[in-house]
């Protein structure tokens, strides 16, 4: 489009004009056809011999990704318990990617008559060196089961990371996602359970929480103490609301047995009124301070 435009101007000047700037046209035109190639981005292909899919887990998270040295591109599927999928994109050496840059899923470049189903993803987030996103990430995923490829673009790359040798590591994957327990460790780490003035007994919610809690605990074998702390607001008297704390951590300890667990990685202690969390002058504060503190400890 440049190249035409300057062609159609030139056609109007005068031929003694065009002689004695001639070779300065010619020059701006060179120079102007050079900047506007450098400004693309050139496609590069992940080369089908050294493409490699790979599957990681831990207890409660499975990855699926790709590493390109020649670009230094990494791409990571990530699904954490109970979270969204999440896909992850870093580069080597780069303390900082654009947010410019998308995600996409591509047709193989070489062209086929299989029709493909295929996901762009524009908005991107900035976590450290990387960029991660979890909107449209099983998309992604699913496109790249049916042999779409995986392309990171912006102004300056963009990286297309076939599929090849992709199934045995999806089918890992797969395994994993739908064997993940009902909760992660960072949710499950420190958790509340709140009770009305004087209860006792649990709610549906508050076991079904110690259900999933249960569940983690007994794949994680990092996992090696329970601290189960009971509390109270300051309403009444202080050694009956003592008595209440220890009841209240016993409850939950007891569920937590019946769920499996080992009586001797729990440790229950209860506080009563003493270490007020919230504000007992306020009635949202008393409400708050009327809890059961469930925390897991790793190894």
């Amino acid at each position: 489009m440049n190249k035409y435009f300057w062609a159609s101007a030139s056609s109007d000047i005068s031929s003694a004009f065009r002689r004695r700037f001639g070779k300065v046209l010619g020059a701006c035109l060179i120079s102007w056809g050079v900047m506007s190639t450098s400004a693309l981005a050139q496609r590069y292909i992940v080369p089908f011999d050294s493409v490699e899919w790979r599957f990681t887990e831990s207890v409660d998270m499975c990855e699926l990704n790709s590493f390109d040295p020649h670009t230094g591109f990494s791409v990571q599927f990530i699904l954490l318990a109970a979270s969204p999928m999440k896909v992850r994109v870093e580069k080597r050496g780069v303390r900082s990617l654009p947010t410019s840059t998308s995600f996409n899923t591509t047709e193989p470049v070489w062209g086929t008559s299989q029709s493909y189903t295929t996901t762009t993803i524009e908005r991107v987030n900035k976590q450290g060196a990387a960029l991660v996103t979890d909107d449209g990430a099983t998309l992604m995923l699913d496109d790249m089961a049916s042999g779409a490829w995986f392309n990171v673009n912006a102004m300056d790359f963009d990286v297309y990371f076939p599929t090849t040798n992709f199934k045995p590591a999806l089918e890992q994957f797969n395994e994993c996602r739908y064997g993940l327990p009902p909760v992660n460790f960072q949710h499950a780490r420190r958790v509340e359970l709140r009770f009305q003035q004087g209860a006792v007994d649990l709610t549906e919610g508050q076991k079904r929480t110690i259900n999933d809690i249960s569940t983690l605990v007994k794949r994680d074998s990092r996992i090696i103490k329970i601290l189960i702390d009971g509390y109270t607001d300051n309403s009444g008297d202080s050694v009956a609301n003592l008595q209440l704390s220890k009841q209240r951590g016993s409850d939950v300890a007891q569920w937590f047995m019946g769920n499996g667990v080992s009586k001797q990685m729990i440790e229950i202690r209860g506080h009563g009124d003493r270490y007020p969390k919230y504000d007992n002058t306020t009635q949202q504060g008393r409400d708050k301070n009327r809890r059961v503190e469930i925390r897991l400890v790793r190894k």
